[in-house]
């Protein structure tokens, strides 16, 4: 299966579940080696958020979305393997997908496309994160640029 056609099969999946007063629809996940996760929601046309009822969220489907993704994942067009994704479907058909590389060990359950080192403190809260984990997190981030006059 070629990338064109992954795309157009996700697109199919998220329209197939598509709510009807939805603007958008959206599915975040990650895959990792021991794990992998997606969520749903969307948007209506008054800006509010919806999701699914825990009994009602589609498996099948998320679980077909993973099953494409790890195959997008392991082609050749990407260097560098990521492991968050973002896929939205407007009700006008418009397409989109992101990626992320999140370290394995910066993730955390139901937060997609950022690493808990990326949270700012007040954010915390939102995605149940305790503040010893995050500061932990933060502090063992090693800096990715360093300044002109460092010394190695």
């Amino acid at each position: 299966m070629n990338i064109q056609a992954i795309y157009q099969k996700l697109g199919e999946l998220l329209w197939s579940i598509m709510n009807e007063n939805a603007h958008i629809i959206m599915c975040e996940g990650y895959i990792y080696s021991d794990t992998t996760s997606y969520s749903f929601e969307w948007i209506e046309s008054d800006s509010r958020i919806g999701w699914f009822d825990f009994d009602a969220i589609p498996h099948e489907i998320g679980d077909e979305i993973i099953h494409l993704m790890e195959r997008l994942n392991s082609n050749e067009i990407f260097k560098e393997k990521w492991s968050h994704f973002k896929i939205s479907l407007t009700e006008d058909g418009k397409f989109n997908i992101e990626f992320a590389y999140i370290p394995e060990d910066d993730r955390w359950p139901g937060l997609y496309m950022k690493a808990v080192s990326d949270l700012k403190e007040e954010e915390l809260d939102e995605y149940n994160i305790p503040f010893e984990e995050w500061e932990k997190r933060v502090n063992n981030m090693v800096p990715l640029i360093r300044p002109l006059n460092s010394v190695l």
